[in-house]
């Protein structure tokens, strides 16, 4: 008969500790549990401990004590008073003061030095963290020492390893900035309830039932996470919508491209172009047009690549030697075009058939078209902007976005301008370039599969006019008359609610002053918004007012399904820009997957036994993705006696407060799992 394997498992005698020695139990382990009396406020949980070890069989159970007090940070192990009373979305709003640091490591530590002992390869330790994920699709900023775009959270945690920055909020200040990203993460989410939630402006973003979003308080007007499974149609978002410190990132012009393997990539990919390289210059059998391999960048060619986008294109797989364009309508356009194709010795042919169609026939230039990510047409949806987009300048990016804008954007009707594109991810990617320069786009679904950018803030067509150079004259008349219409903003107003109102009521302020706040701000109309002028006198409101935050309704949320969802660890944020929706990630920093596994792999490396190869440790952590209820079935299904726990951080005579942090949730759980708590609480 073979020797059970052992199995040292973290036993603190709250719940999850206990359901964990079970599971370790119902997969057949010799049990030893280690237990730890650090200085915590009572010893109430080290006789839950006892009892549970007890009552579980447990070879045996280690008791260290260690004393944390002389360190402190937490209300467990100094003079501080534990948080009661509290909300759930409260409590996952920032790791709590009941944090004790590095507790686990301390702890996992302790328990690797006996597993070593023993020659135990398993350790189990009863964290959980809850699914604070988005999926994979949800495009982040992302940046490092050379680059910075917004790409795919999958994309970003495919990445190799290197010191990377997101860009999410300061929840201090509420100021947008880049913040270090400290992990990456992916899980399965089989089983999981998903939603995809739609905002009023159009945009978009799939979540778990557990991960957050935020949202306003109501009562204390402050920003709080708020669950998938509590998001409702009509719950306002936090979406940023002005990045003035982002934008900073993109001051560099790109000068020049570096198109020396153009020939090269021709030949792999059997494009028949009689494409070659000549003394440092891309050239064809006829050696009749020559461009550098240091090609430049000049603003009429990224103009160009704005109008081929609106109005030309070719399949994927062209090998037709002419770039065609639709641009006779189009003010300067064709001047454009003769002027920069003409200094290569490429002449501007016309179309026989109409006043619209102009074409270069030039194998030089369709080979660098394809080469730079160009090719693709509107009926199929494959336009893209090119693979160096988001190496320019922004102000380079403005100037491709004007050539797209004149070409295919409509003239001001009704009071807005919009483009349509079949190709979803250049919408998305003008809308990304957009909010960088603190306009607020709609973005909607229009007919035909296609996707629709709409302007309609007199501020945005300000900002639009001052900053991108158009040349279509009659749309750059068009928009500047719109900029100049007097009009309120509501999209980026404060959200009102009961918190607002108390704020200004309890502020001191010159006579008049608050009435005259509450008629500026509309205290007494059903709009959902204010103008943030109106508070700006308002001491404890001014974060928000001076935030670049808007507060936009849910306008659908459907159900679905995701096998992956991914999620960041942000250094000194707890949330993240994914989709340009502010998303939430909280929670103990030493209970996250990343955590786990960079201990794991630091056991491996710094003991003697991984070293030598004798053992494989590993750490268990069967709660990580649980939720409370779904431990609580967990451990009654295995015969978890919860009655021998405790979970209570601040008991009364031995009794549960019933108010702290971790009763509740306890409570919750139970309530959710609909099993009694058989623990006795003080109310």
């Amino acid at each position: 008969m073979s020797e059970k394997k052992k199995a040292v498992v973290l036993l603190s005698g709250g719940l999850d500790s206990a359901t964990a020695l079970a599971i370790a139990r119902s997969e057949g382990f010799e049990l030893y549990a280690i237990s730890f009396r650090y200085g915590q406020r009572h010893e109430v949980e080290i006789e839950s401990a006892r009892r549970v070890a007890a009552a579980m069989g447990v070879e045996k159970h280690l008791i260290v004590d260690i004393d944390l007090r002389s360190i402190g940070g937490s209300a467990l192990t100094a003079d501080t008073e534990v948080p009661k009373a509290r909300s759930v979305e409260e409590m996952a709003a920032s790791t709590p003061v009941t944090y004790v640091p590095a507790r686990n490591t301390i702890f996992l530590s302790f328990a690797l030095a006996w597993a070593e002992v023993l020659e135990a390869q398993d350790i189990f330790i009863g964290v959980n963290a809850l699914d604070y994920s988005v999926s994979g699709e949800a495009r982040v900023w992302v940046r490092n020492s050379l680059w910075a775009k917004p790409m795919p959270i999958a994309e970003f945690y495919e990445l190799p390893d290197d010191k990377y920055e997101t860009v999410a909020v300061d929840p201090n200040t509420l100021q947008i900035k880049w913040h270090r990203v400290t992990g990456r993460s992916r899980h399965r989410s089989e089983g999981k309830r998903c939603f995809s939630i739609r905002l009023e402006r159009g945009q978009e973003i799939t979540i778990t039932q557990d991960h957050s979003l935020f949202t306003i308080d109501p009562i204390t007007a402050r920003l709080i996470p708020i669950k998938g499974s509590d998001i409702t149609v009509g719950t306002p978002i936090v979406v940023p919508f002005d990045f003035p410190e982002i934008n900073k990132t993109w001051l560099q012009e790109l000068s020049k491209l570096d198109i020396h393997c153009l020939p090269e990539a021709c030949k792999k990919f059997d494009k028949r172009w009689s494409i070659t390289l000549d003394d440092g210059y891309i050239t064809n059998r006829l050696k009749l047009t020559r461009i550098p391999i240091q090609f430049p960048i000049t603003d009429d060619f990224l103009y160009i690549i704005g109008l081929w986008l609106a109005e030309g294109g070719k399949s994927l797989d062209s090998e037709d030697t002419s770039l065609a364009f639709s641009i006779g309508s189009i003010p300067g356009a064709v001047d454009t075009l003769r002027r920069y194709f003409e200094r290569f010795g490429v002449p501007l042919g016309k179309s026989p058939a109409n006043n619209y169609d102009y074409c270069i026939h030039s194998s030089v230039f369709a080979a660098l078209f394809w080469y730079l990510g160009l090719f693709g047409t509107a009926k199929e949806g494959q336009k893209a902007f090119p693979n160096f987009f988001w190496k320019l300048s922004q102000h380079q990016r403005r100037v491709i976005i004007a050539g797209l804008w004149d070409g295919d954007g409509s003239h001001v009707f009704n009071g807005e301008s919009s483009m349509s594109q079949k190709s979803h991810q250049l919408i998305h990617d003008t809308y990304y370039c957009l909010s960088l320069d603190g306009i607020f786009p709609v973005i909607k679904d229009g007919r035909h599969s296609q996707k629709q950018i709409i302007i309609r803030r007199s501020q945005d067509f300000r900002r639009l006019t001052e900053l991108y150079p158009f040349r279509h004259t009659s749309k750059r008349i068009a928009y500047e008359a719109q900029a100049a219409v007097k009009g309120r903003d509501q999209a980026t107003g404060i959200w009102k609610c009961a918190g607002i109102w108390n704020a200004v009521s309890s502020a001191t302020l010159p006579s008049g002053a608050k009435t005259n706040i509450y008629n500026a701000g509309g205290k007494y109309n059903e709009a959902f918004r204010a103008q943030r002028s109106a508070f700006a006198s308002v001491p404890s409101l001014l974060p928000l007012v001076s935030s670049k935050l808007a507060f936009l309704r849910v306008s659908a949320i459907q159900e679905t399904c995701s096998s992956f969802m991914y999620d960041l660890s942000v250094e000194g944020a707890e949330n993240f820009v994914a989709n340009g929706i502010l998303a939430h990630n909280s929670g103990y920093p030493d209970c996250r997957p990343e955590y786990i596994e960079a201990f794991e792999l630091m056991a491996n490396l710094a003991t003697k036994a991984g070293v030598e190869g004798r053992l494989r440790l590993k750490i268990h952590t069967p709660l990580i993705r649980m939720t409370k209820a779904e431990i609580i079935k967990t451990g009654l299904r295995l015969g978890v006696d919860y009655s021998l726990t405790h979970s209570c951080y601040d008991p009364v005579d031995s009794l549960a407060c019933g108010r702290c942090d971790s009763c509740q949730l306890r409570l919750k759980g139970f309530r959710e799992a609909a099993a009694t708590d058989p623990l006795r609480y003080v109310e």
